[in-house]
């Protein structure tokens, strides 16, 4: 997998969703509130503000570096300009008040009637309190510089990416203001190679069981089980944090979860990219499976999509062919799962003639059918 900068360009592959992660830091990093297209009175870069905020708050003794609460982020998204360090003295002096947890009442009247005078359009209380700071959540996430803490509680910095969080701050922390759309335009069309780079590396096998051990100690078989029934018709959780991961993102995790929680003998190895508390910032990169599991001397391959449909028999059946014939090179035998929320029949026949033809054993399975078939079985592995 290559990158391409040309003619401020930035080129990247649909199998790479880890390229698309870096193409959002680098639209984010650059990204000012008050910027031609847009005009508000809101003098920031959002992403910036956010770091160095939230680095303020980890490094202050008072605190237990867990970074800002979702309750004093309507603080973040409201506030006029980038001046860091007055927003984390207006925290401070919040926290010193009211501990951790703010009401409603107190946050919406520092948002409208101090920072914006009260000059502006009505508010509705939860769009302050839920809404914005849903979006904004979702768009910061999109960058792999955000973790999610205390179950969703509190948002930190990334600790897997520091180096990156350093070099955003560092360059970025200051920045031009333009006059015209074109000037704008321009500036965020400039490519920052070292903002553009593919991820590789991949979590030891013991980190990987003992975070996903780690979740099981807060999901357990009937949380993910309902989850993953939420998950199939492509409702979106409630839950305080799979509700910031995007469907595909959220279907191999709890795919991850369900196995090990069912079979904690077999070794499950995800190969997405996740934070420093395991969650997972988007789904596994191309050229390998989604999900890798050993039991015994077997090798069982799981591959998730959310696709269905013609879409999915045309971009799912025949890389999966490719990732298990690589795959089953380690193994004395190798198979693989496929699921998703429904399997398209000429997903079914692809699958049959792959195994009649090239002895690519693949196990189609909705989500629901999965689900019961994990609450069956004992081995993983199935057998010809």
């Amino acid at each position: 997998m290559s990158i391409e900068v040309q003619d401020n360009l930035i080129l990247y592959s649909e199998s790479n969703p880890e390229i698309e992660q870096q193409v959002f830091l680098h639209a984010m990093a650059k990204s000012q509130r008050n910027n031609p297209f847009v005009r508000v009175l809101n003098e920031n870069a959002p992403l910036i503000l956010l770091l160095e905020v939230i680095k303020k708050l980890d490094a202050d003794p008072e605190y237990n570096g867990a970074g800002i609460s979702m309750l004093e982020l309507p603080l973040v998204i409201f506030w006029k300009d980038n001046n860091s360090e007055a927003l984390y003295q207006r925290i401070k002096q919040i926290r010193d008040e009211f501990g951790y947890s703010p009401s409603w009442e107190v946050i919406i009247e520092i948002c409208v009637d101090e920072i914006m005078d009260g000059e502006f359009k009505k508010f509705e209380p939860k769009s302050i309190m839920v809404e914005y700071p849903d979006e904004f959540i979702r768009k910061m996430r999109l960058t792999g510089l955000i973790s999610l803490r205390g179950g969703g509680r509190f948002i930190d910095i990334n600790q897997n990416e520091i180096d990156k969080v350093n070099y955003v701050l560092a360059n970025y922390s200051t920045y031009p203001k333009f006059i015209t759309e074109r000037e704008y335009f321009n500036y965020m069309a400039e490519v920052d190679v070292n903002l553009i780079t593919e991820t590789t590396a991949t979590l030891p096998v013991e980190v990987n069981n003992a975070l996903l051990e780690k979740w099981l100690s807060i999901y357990n078989w009937e949380a993910i089980k309902s989850e993953l029934e939420i998950l199939a018709t492509k409702k979106t959780s409630k839950d305080g944090v799979l509700k910031y991961l995007t469907n595909p993102t959220r279907l191999e995790f709890l795919t991850s979860l369900a196995i090990k929680s069912k079979l904690p003998k077999v070794i499950v190895i995800p190969n997405y990219p996740c934070d420093d508390e395991g969650i997972p910032t988007s789904t596994a990169g191309g050229g390998k499976g989604d999900i890798e599991c050993i039991e015994e001397n077997n090798g069982i391959l799981v591959e998730v999509t959310m696709s269905e449909g013609r879409t999915q028999t045309i971009m799912e059946v025949w890389p999966i062919t490719r990732h298990l014939e690589s795959f089953k090179n380690n193994y004395d035998d190798a198979m693989c799962y496929f699921i998703a929320p429904t399997i398209f029949t000429d997903s079914t026949r692809q699958i049959k003639f792959v195994k009649s033809e090239e002895n690519q054993r693949i196990e189609p399975f909705t989500i629901n059918t999965f689900i019961t078939h994990l609450e069956s079985i004992d081995k993983l592995f199935i057998n010809n």
